[in-house]
């Protein structure tokens, strides 16, 4: 019997709603001090300290007093004192969470820790020994607390400030109801553990929804960013690829144009030491006219070379360096370059026509290079004709690109064979040999530096027409 009396006495012990609670609230202090990261130990040893240290004590302060080891009048001042030291903790590890770095949170728990009981006996003294003096200065710095949590929600615009800021306010307001009731200070506080109580729970979940909301936000922006750099690095290896692609085609063109210098340049050279070789034997023979032939043809293969140097000069230049825009009136440098034509072709400002040619945006001395080689050129090959007719056109058809024009109704060209025309020291026909073979060349990169591109077309008999393309946002 007496067993079964003490069993039924733990079991009411047990059963009471503020050992419960304080058994609540200390586990899950526990629980979350063991699953708090190093982000968030700085306020989270406060908090969940406070939890633990509130649920161990009030625990204990109600374990005493049932086995008789401490009476009411001692265990209420006591379980007084122990929630003054919660509430400090709490309220600093809230100073820690919500504003770090500002003021440290050591500060905050022992001013509430030291001040709380100055201002308790202060009111006292005030109140000449009220008994409520103590609960009321508890609440009141409730009220301040609930204030400042307020003015953190203006500030950050997160409901879960203003729900603490609520529930902060659940102890004035049972001071409230004690005092219009009637009930004695004892009565409140065997009912001031459970509203706290309460106000831990629901403070550490906030908190942790808080938590739990930015981790899955810092995730999101996470995977947003591996994504990001994934989609980054597989655009830096397209360009890697495309450079390298790019750089094989440059060397392989570097080899094969090193290739075609060496065999155009060599061919002047040799045909120079050739006919100096014959010229000396004809001196020595005494045949001066025989030797000033070979003279004549040695400055000939000596001037082919040098325009050849020239040429490549040019086209070395043109491939250097981005064009230097700027307003180039087309028609006038049509002007200039037939008047430069005419000290090697008279005919050319009769023969060569040009109409309404705009004012482009581009680099002049690309664009004069262009001019002079592709009019060179008509009026070359087209010199045994009586009737030669040289035209220089330009349509904006669509209006974002500009097409110029050289047609001629000069002897033409295989039309099968206008791929190899724009190819270094590529000749399509024989009566080109005064030439580089570069002039076509230059034409290309110029244009091809601009943004714009070339071609041509023609039949044999029936002129040629080559024409070239400037975008608006460079013409």
């Amino acid at each position: 019997m007496e067993r079964l009396d003490a069993t039924l006495s733990v079991l009411t012990f047990l059963g009471d709603i503020r050992v419960l609670s304080s058994i609540i609230i200390g586990m899950l202090g526990i629980t979350f001090m063991a699953h708090a990261s190093p982000r968030s130990w700085p306020y989270v040893k406060w908090l969940a300290g406070s939890a633990l240290v509130f649920g161990v004590s009030q625990f204990m302060v109600l374990l005493f007093e049932w086995l008789g080891w401490l009476s009411g009048s001692v265990a209420g001042p006591l379980g007084s004192g122990l929630g003054l030291i919660a509430m400090a903790t709490v309220l600093a590890g809230l100073q820690a969470y919500f504003s770090p770095g500002k003021l440290p949170p050591a500060r905050v728990f022992f001013a509430i820790l030291i001040g709380a009981p100055l201002l308790v006996v202060a009111m006292s003294a005030v109140l000449q020994g009220w008994g409520f003096a103590g609960p009321v200065t508890i609440s009141a710095i409730f009220v301040m607390a609930s204030c400042w949590l307020m003015s953190l929600w203006w500030r950050d615009r997160w409901a879960g400030q203003w729900i603490m800021a609520l529930f902060f306010l659940g102890h004035p307001m049972l001071v409230g109801v004690a005092l219009a009731g009637g009930l004695s200070l004892l009565q409140l506080r065997q009912l001031t553990p459970l509203p706290i109580s309460v106000s831990y729970v629901f403070l550490l979940m906030l908190i942790l929804q808080r938590d739990a909301e930015t981790l899955a936000r810092e995730l999101h922006e996470r995977v947003k960013a591996e994504r990001a750099l994934q989609k980054l690095t597989d655009s830096l290896e397209d360009i890697v690829r495309s450079r390298t692609r790019q750089l094989e085609e440059i060397i392989q063109g570097l080899r094969s144009f090193a290739g075609m210098v060496s065999h155009d340049l060599s061919g002047p050279l040799r045909n120079a030491a050739s006919l100096a070789n014959l010229a000396l034997q004809e001196y020595r023979a005494g045949d001066a006219a025989g030797a000033e032939r070979c003279l004549e043809l040695i400055r000939l293969e000596a001037l082919r070379a040098s325009n050849m140097v020239n040429d490549l000069l040019t086209l070395a230049k043109v491939d250097q360096g981005p064009p230097s825009p700027s307003p180039v009136d087309m028609q006038a440098l049509l002007a200039d370059c037939l008047q430069s034509l005419a000290l090697q072709y008279p005919q050319a400002p009769r023969v060569v026509q040009g109409a309404a040619l705009p004012v482009v945006h581009a680099d002049a001395g690309l664009m004069r290079h262009v001019l002079m080689n592709l009019l060179g050129n008509a009026l070359k090959f087209g010199a045994d004709r009586a009737d030669l007719r040289i035209t220089v056109e330009a349509r904006n058809d669509d209006g974002g690109v500009w097409r110029f024009s050289v047609v001629d109704n000069g002897p033409g060209f295989d039309p099968g064979r206008s791929g190899e025309l724009f190819q270094p020291f590529s000749r399509l026909d024989e009566r080109q040999a005064g030439g580089t073979g570069l002039g076509l060349t230059v034409v290309k990169r110029a244009a091809e530096r601009h943004g714009g591109t070339v071609g041509a077309m023609s039949a044999p008999g029936q002129g040629a027409t080559f024409w070239w393309t400037l975008p608006t946002a460079s013409a």
